[in-house]
């Protein structure tokens, strides 16, 4: 027992030794950057000019297919918010050949799932289904997207209840503190500056034929491209595609309407009056860029300092330093034109001016003060190993290639991602910082209790508060 006694001994002062020479009030230095590659797309295209882009992943028997379609709600027309919204809410509530139960419950026979949705820029179809059932499943989908009927009694169910939860959201302030911010910064005449869901007036004015005719402008073999990953080769799909969706017919597709100028930028303090809320929600921004645009890169990892993680500069000053409120965060959404920068958090009311004043010193800070080292490595390495992570399913891979495909980023774009990220400098941080960040010309749109936030906001030096509606409107 003795030497083994000795034994255990050694070991443990060892380690004691290997631990007291580990300092434990630093960060870990990060490792080696991960190996990261996915297998470059195939492409093909039907004869009814359907582009098809194939990724194989044939680790489980599994095909997951995204039809992306390049319009969204900014084709809405102005009057018509929701527009595009409601259409792809009704086009699987029925066809000439099945009615809204009997698709769900052939779907669900086949264990497949499909879904459509809107987006601001695009729109996208998707399916899901084990490889051996993908024909039966593609006979269905290829029903629902070429045969919509657009039922009198579905499209009446869905208006109701798309009525009733945008009720339900004038009662979130995060989510009308959002909406409004969009309508100061874009106004009503800019197809970002409506909102993508509509609003109660436009949803109830809107008609079947509306439904009809979008769907006959938009929904068009040239206007979309099918992206397919999981368990098939392009040998094997093409021939199923040409099958199911063959005769689906191209046409002219309307443009979204983006005016020539770019939005004024509208500095102020813009209010929607919640009485007595315990909670002001904070909007902050301006308008910010697009998504090709060739600061990408810079941008994001800027922005990650600045307020897209929890590390971040905004949160730590609200929430760590300062315990205004429970998280914080900046970010650019980048569309197909330019899009929305803005920091926002959800902020005791008695502390609503001095969390703008902290945003805002937060957003000078970054502009006028170089950032350090260790901030540029920690955001780099965080965006890189979180970055594999959203590819490990079929149905991911095709959630990401839709923005390739929906942004024309190219094939590369993901293989060269880390690259990109890891070629960004202390001098790009700053550099993009002064030339797209404008704390001068900001917009401050908040949600709280007007009769006590109103005044210490107005000594701000940004003007007499405007108040609006839920709806982004002033209140005369």
């Amino acid at each position: 027992m003795k030497p083994l006694l000795t034994v255990f001994l050694l070991l443990s002062l060892l380690g004691t030794i290997v631990m007291a020479q580990v300092d434990r009030t630093k960060q870990p230095k990060p490792g080696p950057t991960p190996a990261f590659a996915l297998p470059k797309p195939q492409h093909a295209t039907l004869k009814n000019g359907l582009k098809v882009m194939l990724v194989e992943q044939h680790e489980l028997p599994v095909v997951n297919l995204q039809l992306v379609f390049q319009s969204g709600s900014a084709n809405d027309p102005f009057d018509m918010p929701g527009l595009a919204s409601v259409m792809f809410d009704m086009i699987d509530e029925g066809t000439v050949n099945r009615d809204a139960l009997q698709i769900a419950e052939d779907i669900a026979f086949l264990g497949a799932s499909m879904n459509w949705s809107t987006w601001i820029d695009g729109s996208y179809g998707t399916l899901q289904t084990l490889k051996e059932k993908l024909s039966d499943a593609l006979a269905i989908y290829a029903d629902v997207l070429l045969n919509p009927s657009f039922p009198a009694k579905e499209f009446d169910r869905i208006q109701k209840t798309r009525i009733a939860a945008l009720m339900q959201e004038n009662d979130q302030p995060a989510v009308v503190a959002t909406k409004v911010f969009s309508h100061v910064v874009f106004g009503g005449q800019h197809p970002y500056g409506t909102p993508s869901n509509g609003t109660m007036q436009s949803i109830r004015s809107l008609t079947i034929d509306n439904l009809k005719k979008f769907y006959a402008d938009h929904v068009r073999s040239n206007n979309a491209t099918l992206i397919a990953a999981g368990d098939i080769t392009l040998k094997e799909l093409i021939p199923l595609l040409e099958k199911h969706l063959g005769s689906w017919k191209s046409g002219n597709v309307p443009m979204a309407r983006f005016p020539k100028t770019a939005p004024e930028l509208k500095r102020g303090v813009f209010l929607v009056d919640k009485p007595q809320a315990p909670q002001s929600q904070l909007r902050v921004g301006h308008l910010g860029t697009h998504r090709l645009n060739e600061d990408y890169f810079a941008l994001e990892v800027m922005n990650t300092i600045l307020g897209g993680q929890f590390t971040s500069r905004i949160n730590y000053n609200l929430r760590e330093r300062r315990g205004y409120t429970y998280g914080a965060r900046s970010g650019f959404s980048y569309r197909k034109s330019d899009g929305p920068f803005l920091a926002s958090a959800g902020v005791k009311s008695s502390v609503t001016d001095s969390s703008v004043i902290e945003t805002l010193y937060e957003i000078k800070r970054i502009r006028d003060e170089a950032v350090t080292v260790e901030e540029l490595e920690m955001a780099k390495t965080s965006m890189i190993l979180r970055y594999p992570s959203g590819f490990e399913a079929p149905a991911q891979l095709t959630n990401q290639l839709a923005n390739v495909v929906l942004y024309g980023l190219g094939d590369n774009y993901f293989n060269t991602y880390i690259s990109n990220i890891n070629k960004v400098t202390l001098a790009d941080v700053q550099r993009v910082a002064k030339k797209y960040l404008n704390p001068e010309q900001i917009s401050i749109v908040i949600v709280g209790d007007v009769a006590s936030i109103r005044e210490p906001l107005e000594k701000l030096g940004y003007g007499n508060a405007m108040i609006l509606s839920s709806d982004g409107e002033p209140v005369k």
